[in-house]
């Protein structure tokens, strides 16, 4: 490479190449050598093992190393090297490790719980009592004086079985089913109000799909089961009776 006249020399001396100049020289002299015959190999030919290696290290479109933990590019292995050894590297790899502890520390007491979970569901369904018998049931259309708005009064008579009414602790409750969750195709259009008490058979009334259950005079989300069965249910303890008032909008 010819060093003369060069802007900044001293005439007759060599002056200081660029960046630009001496990559150009470089690719004469790879050019030069291949014309001749020599097989010339490219930077990263001999480093596919190490990089295959190391999990962090990949090689993106332009054939350079990226470490992708850290977010550095490198040019060659060497430089990949004092990276790898480096102390940010280092910090970055213990900040992932840490970090993959406790999101792993969390899954697995999340899968514990959810075990639990589970087996308290399957301890209960074993437990549940059932005696086969179904309750009196009794219906009358209602209507609301101050708004005119129609409903249904139910009473459902948990008296017939005095075995166990002692033992039982928990008040019945209702939940409205729509036909999309039963299984014959042909009631997809309807829907039900289910009231279930252990362990007798559950009882299941048809209301009106088109309609909306009205609670407290107001428009409400009837999905939540709390909700319905506050504001709409009533049992009579002494009488083992289950009342439930529900009107439409």
């Amino acid at each position: 490479m010819d060093y003369q006249n060069r802007a900044g020399s001293k005439k007759g001396g060599g002056g200081i190449a660029s960046d630009s100049q001496a990559n150009l020289a470089r690719r004469k002299q790879v050019d030069e050598l291949l014309r001749q015959g020599q097989q010339v190999p490219y930077t990263f030919q001999d480093e596919s093992d190490e990089v295959n290696r190391n999990p962090y290290i990949y090689k993106n479109n332009s054939g350079k190393l990226v470490c992708k933990l850290c977010n550095t590019i490198h040019t060659a292995w060497s430089s990949v090297e004092r990276h790898l050894s480096g102390n940010k590297h280092g910090l970055n790899v213990l900040r992932r490790g840490n970090a993959n502890d406790k999101s792993g520390g969390q899954n697995r007491s999340q899968e514990g719980q959810d075990q639990a979970f589970l087996e308290a569901v399957e301890s209960k369904r074993q437990s549940l009592r059932h005696n086969g018998i179904v309750p009196d049931c009794k219906t009358a259309l209602i209507k609301d004086k101050g708004t005119g708005q129609l409903g249904v009064a139910i009473q459902v008579n948990y008296s017939t079985d005095e075995s166990n009414s002692s033992e039982q602790v928990v008040s019945p409750f209702i939940r409205v089913v729509s036909g999309l969750e039963l299984s014959e195709s042909d009631q997809n259009d309807k829907k039900y109000v289910v009231i279930a008490y252990e362990p007798f058979e559950n009882v299941a009334i048809e209301i009106p799909s088109d309609k909306e259950i009205l609670m407290n005079k107001n428009y409400e989300d009837q999905s939540s089961l709390d909700e319905l069965n506050g504001k709409c249910t009533f049992w009579d303890v002494d009488a083992h009776k289950f009342y439930i008032q529900l009107f439409f909008a």
